[in-house]
């Protein structure tokens, strides 16, 4: 019984994993890179699917626009048939955005998992840079080359 149980659920939690698909990328014009990284980013999904990308000669740029916080304060005093009335407002705002430099990629892996296709980007110094979901194997190789292209580019 246990060693069945044990076999369970090594099949079960091995069916979830992802699974490293070795591809060696292929050559790529900056014009098909720029124009891949840009269809991939804005196809994902609603979550996390950016706003706007920028693509430069140094970098990727992405992000979800500017959130801003408010802090504020009134106050109103009756007078005659109308009020007097004074407040301070004051507003921050910040652009969430999110840049990859090409000088700090170091690699660039694929991954199927669930029938579906996930490329991670990580710097030299091993932490991920990016994580991209896409549906089919060929545009997600089609990424991988456009990312290793930029890198090689510098």
């Amino acid at each position: 019984m246990r060693k069945t149980l044990c076999v369970l659920i090594a099949l079960l939690l091995g069916g979830c994993a992802s699974k490293v698909v070795e591809y060696a990328a292929a050559p790529i014009t900056d014009e098909q890179a720029k124009s891949v990284i840009e269809q991939v980013l804005m196809e994902q999904p609603q979550k996390t699917r950016p706003e706007q990308v920028i693509i430069t000669s140094e970098y990727i740029a992405y992000g979800s626009g500017v959130v801003s916080e408010t802090n504020g304060f009134a106050s109103a005093m009756p007078l005659g048939n109308g009020a007097f009335a004074a407040g301070t407002s004051r507003t921050n705002s910040k652009s969430l955005v999110t840049r990859i430099y090409f000088n700090s990629i170091g690699d660039v892996k694929l991954y199927s998992k669930r029938g579906r296709w996930v490329v991670i980007t990580r710097s030299q110094a091993g932490s991920v840079l990016n994580n991209v979901l896409v549906d089919n194997q060929a545009k997600a190789q089609r990424f991988v080359d456009s990312m290793v292209h930029f890198r090689k580019g510098l």
